[in-house]
């Protein structure tokens, strides 16, 4: 009687670990409403058992509604991670925001004809390509579900709110900043407070700096995404230094010596870090 049951969780952690794709994962519980199915008619006479089977049946049709939103994941195979030009939020504070654009790719599973393609039709170098995998697809999935029932998460709101409780009265800049339409992701946290405390006159920076790092509220860094891309576009930028969070530092040195690039990898924990790395600088 747990067979169908026994069928979805197999085919979940398939799905999940890469085994099999979206396709194969609702065969998998269509075999079991299968299954639930002659169970029910096997034991007909049985009222028990022909309950049972019939819950199993109708707990398995809502997993199959739930879960059958995968297919349309299927199709997105990259993401594509394309060069940005970095910009300063406040003028002159040689703090500089490290910024992507991430291009999402439907069916094409040539990695080299899309990475042509993409640049070809955009005229930006696609920097770093990333996998998307069945974990992404099902977290993906699942999100989209939940913004139903609750307001999806949005990051840039997020760092809005966690910049502005570690800053309380913000700067000019940074607040036309906060409020911009086009930003999107928290990266930018780190530099946004930066950029504050300069233009407030509390730091003083004469280096050209390529910033990026997620904060929380009390201004501790957090771990971004997209740190080959930006390290990349630090070095073609012609930075000397890139600061990062410390989650981060392991990936940008592994990308650096891969790579080859000449930038001075400096990670921070946090937004007092950070400070004291730029009045180091400054002091050499």
């Amino acid at each position: 009687m747990i067979m169908p049951f026994v069928l979805y969780i197999t085919g979940l952690l398939a799905y999940y670990f890469g085994k099999i794709n979206g396709y194969q994962f609702i065969i998998f519980i269509i075999v079991g409403l299968g299954i639930s199915i002659f169970g029910f008619f096997l034991y007909r006479k049985d009222k028990r058992l022909k309950t049972a089977f019939m819950g199993i049946f109708y707990i398995l049709v809502l997993l199959a509604v739930f879960e059958s939103r995968l297919i349309d994941y299927e199709k997105y195979t990259y993401f594509l991670i394309s060069y940005n030009e970095p910009f300063e939020i406040v003028g002159d504070s040689g703090i500089n925001v490290l910024a992507v654009e991430v291009i999402e790719t439907p069916y094409i599973t040539d990695l080299g004809y899309l990475i042509h393609t993409v640049e070809f039709s955009t005229n930006k170098e696609v920097l770093d390509a990333e996998v998307v995998t069945n974990i992404i697809r099902y977290r993906s999935k699942n999100e989209d579900l939940l913004s139903y029932v609750r307001p999806a998460e949005q990051h840039f709101e997020t760092m809005k709110e966690n910049v502005i409780a570690y800053l309380p009265g913000g700067s000019t800049a940074v607040n036309r900043f906060l409020e911009r339409e086009d930003i999107e992701g928290d990266s930018a946290g780190l530099a946004t407070v930066l950029s504050a405390l300069i233009e407030k006159g509390d730091v003083n920076n004469n280096v050209p700096i390529a910033v990026t790092g997620a904060i929380d509220s009390k201004g501790n860094l957090k771990e971004i995404g997209s740190i080959k891309a930006k390290t990349l576009i630090a070095e073609q930028s012609g930075f000397s230094h890139i600061l990062l969070p410390v989650e981060n530092e392991e990936e940008a040195k592994k990308v650096k010596k891969d790579e080859q690039l000449n930038i001075n990898i400096i990670a921070v924990a946090s937004i007092e870090n950070a400070v004291k790395e730029i009045m180091r600088l400054n002091s050499d």
